[in-house]
């Protein structure tokens, strides 16, 4: 394995439940086989054959949190009710793609290792659908939406409870992180409600 010097946590992940995820399997395999000729029990036994040994190997990485990550406004472009569209500004930092480079190479030793024939990489990062960030969790109004019990700076009377506070996506599903800030924001929801 090639050390590229990054030191963040690689998590792999083996599964057979999201290889659709990269490549479309089965149904692209099904295509495959069909556009090469195969019908009825042929197919059916060269799909079951070839699906029975497909396995997906993901690696999750950090990403760093970037200024030049954000969603804002754009003026330039409205909906139908007159307010402007979200502009998303989004890229990888150089630390995260090294991460996925090395993940690459462990994943192909691991290949070789265990003697795979044919396997194929995703081209570009794939992120798994978590919509988090947008209202960041900080102290300063200038650079953050909530505070640490996820009250917004602007409005005292409102909670952002969820993965929105979160700076950056992380390696792994948000869920209990968020419930852990729901239950840091309990208290001060109680003590609002109480005011």
């Amino acid at each position: 394995m090639k050390d590229r010097g990054v030191n963040s946590a690689l998590r792999f992940e083996i599964g057979n439940e999201g290889w659709s995820w990269p490549k479309g399997a089965p149904e692209s395999t099904a295509r495959e086989l069909a556009l090469g000729g195969l019908r009825g029990k042929a197919l059916d036994a060269a799909l079951r054959a070839q699906t029975s040994r497909h396995i997906r190997v993901a690696a999750l990485t950090e990403q760093l949190p970037l200024a030049s990550n954000r969603v804002t406004l754009d003026p330039t472009r409205l909906e139908k009710t007159g307010l402007p569209r979200p502009a998303i500004f989004y890229q990888l930092d150089r630390y995260t793609d090294r991460a996925l480079a090395s993940a690459r190479d462990r994943h192909e030793d691991m290949f070789a290792k265990i003697g795979v024939e044919s396997f194929w990489h995703k081209d570009d990062a794939q992120a798994a659908g978590h919509i988090m960030g947008t209202a960041r969790m900080g102290d300063d109004m200038a650079t953050s939406v909530v505070d640490k019990k996820l009250r917004a700076h602007a409005r005292r009377n409102l909670f952002l409870v969820g993965a929105a506070a979160f700076p950056t996506g992380g390696t792994a599903n948000p869920t209990l992180t968020i419930a852990a800030l729901a239950l840091r924001a309990a208290d001060a929801v109680l003590s609002a409600l109480r005011e």
